[in-house]
């Protein structure tokens, strides 16, 4: 199991697999950081992609 923390705080969270973590962070973003989901509301589909990508990167490498 690995473990990751949110970008935007110190929480952290753990998951077998990325989609595991996402499932949690996402729970978590609704909640705690709905301010930047409504800012990145209009945001492109790409930059979204390009933050997965990332973040997917981020847990792999754990």
């Amino acid at each position: 199991m690995k473990s990751m923390s949110c970008d935007l705080c110190e929480k952290q969270f753990s998951g077998e697999s990325f989609d595991d973590w996402f499932s949690q962070m996402k729970t978590h973003y609704m909640a705690d950081h709905a301010d930047v989901m409504a800012n990145n509301a209009g945001k492109s589909k790409e930059e979204g992609m390009k933050w997965m990508a990332d973040m997917k990167a981020k847990f792999e490498s754990q």
